[in-house]
């Protein structure tokens, strides 16, 4: 309960709840960084709902009841409560931790798929089957793809009707046919994944982040990465989580298929994902969604970025998604035939 002598204003009437007294306050985007006497704390503000904030402190207790501490956690206010609804924004408070700098950029993914891995093995639940579930997932996937492959299809003919094409559109065009073998791999291992669900009657989902990637976790100098921002963690399949982070941290180098071996070795080591699963984690990196999305960029481009600078990202990402290739069938589906059945 607020009593009548709370601040009114936004940062004081927050403040006021966790009986904070700021010296210095520096904004970092969505942060508020906090010096008081008693310490510098992180204050985060957020879109959240209330019922999305209520989620959101449920999984901060669940992870903290599961013993799970490499985490940043929150700080209660002096009523116990982790979140703060204040107009149409939720906040929260945090330590404020200083990064280790010296780490190695190589090193950065080893540690958060290190994480990634503890946090899933550590949540990870068989579910209840249902078939109504698995036939929703599928399709829902099924036509989002098919949809993005016919907006695809369509820039490629427009581009072919004209007499000078962009180099930007040339590129595309040059690897289009490649781009369209992914996407119909994609949907022949996804729907390896489905058949393979409803023969075993089974499926497993954890904790998934739902957003990881090097600016959602502090690499503390002893040497361990703690994980924040879990405000779009939902219970889901390891494989779409895992996914996000692999493409999340293409983006930082010229990946390679040996840095995407290294990665899973990580995250496997306290989580090893089952043959359906790995099916769906390979549909989910081969389909050329990361290609397509640079395509919707250059189609909203008002002038910021060169036409060169739109050229080497799309070549960028054409390199990389040859080498996820190369990783699906080299390392995490080496055992099994390189293509699914039709």
């Amino acid at each position: 309960m607020i009593t009548n002598n709370a601040p009114q204003n936004s940062i004081g009437h927050i403040l006021f709840q966790y009986d904070l007294y700021p010296e210095k306050i520096e904004q970092f985007g969505k942060v508020k960084k906090i010096v008081t006497s008693r310490g510098t704390y992180a204050l985060k503000e957020s879109s959240m709902t209330r019922d999305q904030a209520h989620w959101f402190s449920h999984v901060m207790k669940r992870l903290d009841k599961l013993n799970f501490k490499q985490l940043v956690p929150l700080i209660p206010t002096k009523y116990g409560d982790l979140t703060i609804t204040h107009g149409n924004k939720t906040y929260y408070l945090q330590p404020w931790f200083l990064e280790d700098a010296q780490i190695p950029d190589e090193k950065k993914e080893k540690i958060l798929f290190k994480q990634l891995g503890k946090l899933h093995g550590l949540t990870v639940k068989h579910q209840e089957f249902s078939q109504e579930t698995i036939e929703t997932s599928y399709q829902d996937l099924l036509n989002r793809w098919e949809k993005r492959r016919i907006e695809m299809e369509y820039f490629a003919e427009e581009a072919e009707r004209k007499t000078y094409m962009s180099p930007f559109e040339l590129t595309f065009l040059t690897h289009y046919s490649r781009l369209d073998m992914m996407a119909n791999t994609a949907t022949k291992y996804l729907k390896a994944w489905h058949d393979e669900c409803l023969e075993k009657k089974s499926f497993r989902a954890v904790l998934c982040h739902g957003k990881l990637d090097r600016n959602h976790i502090y690499y503390h100098p002893n040497g361990y990465g703690y994980l924040f921002n879990f405000e779009k963690a939902v219970l889901d399949t390891p494989a779409r989580d895992l996914a996000i982070s692999f493409r999340k941290s293409f983006q930082y180098t010229l990946w390679s298929e040996d840095q995407g071996a290294e990665w899973l070795e990580a995250y496997q080591k306290f989580i090893l994902l089952e043959d359906e699963e790995k099916k769906l984690f390979a549909s989910y990196l081969i389909y050329p969604e990361p290609i397509f999305h640079c395509l919707d960029l250059y189609k909203k481009r008002d002038g910021t970025i060169t036409e060169l600078q739109f050229v080497q990202l799309l070549e960028k990402r054409i390199i990389t998604m040859t080498r996820v290739n190369y990783f699906i069938h080299k390392t995490l589906l080496k055992n099994e035939s390189s293509q699914p059945s039709e």
